[in-house]
């Protein structure tokens, strides 16, 4: 198994438990779609995940090896995380920008190589975004960022990545492109986990669906088994309906008219 969590458990305060015995098990090429209202503990899990936060018990292994044995530069080729807005301060092209992905591979004081460069290039060709290679990043769209950013992401060739909500800042059109991009890392061996507040992504996507309860809890199934409508309305505190649309060949979650 590469990812098991086993029990693991988290608080801030003694009063407020933010992961409460959490364990699950994703191998090469799984998708996990974690759901939750704010402040529930998503990004708490993604920091133990990172080796950010230690669990205060329970075990993480990563590809057969406790967590904790890793050394940074080991574990950054094992996991990476791409968070929910990514921003820059220098105007790097998308070429460059992607070829930092490459980090862990360089030496403290050394350049990205011919190979480097090679292994970035491949990856923009592979999810589409050559023809911006040369442009630079703080000038794209929010769409074009993300896309960008997860083209660093598979450039850094770990075996699990975390996304951390990455449709929040787009459009439908471009939240479906991302969507799309993620299942196909997953189908060519990526284990991904993401974050969203939608529960018609874990529909989209499949796999494993993961629901976090305020009290720290967090329910573990596939989209079917735990996306159930009073589950829904007891996490979110809004009724939600599971309704099957023929036209589209899958259930969808939605919400009643506004009265």
């Amino acid at each position: 198994m590469l990812l098991s969590v086993k029990n693991i458990s988290f608080c801030y305060t003694p009063e407020k438990m933010v992961l409460n015995n959490i364990s699950f098990d994703l191998d090469a090429g799984d998708v996990m779609t974690v759901l939750g209202p704010n402040g529930v503990g998503k990004s708490t899990l993604f920091d133990c995940l990172c080796r950010i936060r230690m669990p205060m018990s329970g075990e993480i292994h990563m590809d057969g090896q406790p967590i904790e044995q890793y050394a940074p530069r080991q574990l950054a080729n094992i996991v990476t995380l791409v968070t929910q807005k990514v921003s820059s301060v220098f105007d790097f092209t998308v070429r460059e920008y992607v070829v930092m992905g490459c980090a862990p591979r360089i030496s403290p004081f050394g350049n990205p190589s011919k190979k480097d460069y090679a292994d970035a290039e491949k990856v923009m060709e592979d999810i589409g975004i050559s023809h911006f290679a040369h442009r630079i990043f703080t000038q794209l769209s929010g769409g074009e960022q993300q896309q960008v950013t997860i083209a660093k992401a598979m450039a850094q060739r770990p075996k699990i990545i975390l996304f951390d909500e990455p449709t929040s800042f787009l459009d439908v059109g471009n939240q479906q492109k991302v969507l799309r991009l993620i299942k196909q890392m997953a189908d060519s061996g990526f284990t991904i986990i993401m974050t969203t507040h939608n529960p018609d992504h874990a529909i989209q996507l499949g796999g494993t669906c993961a629901l976090m309860h305020p009290d720290g809890d967090m329910i573990v199934g596939s989209p079917e088994s735990s996306l159930k409508e009073d589950i829904l309305a007891e996490i979110y505190q809004t009724p939600l309906r599971m309704l099957e649309v023929k036209e589209l060949g899958r259930y969808a979650c939605l919400a009643p008219k506004l009265s």
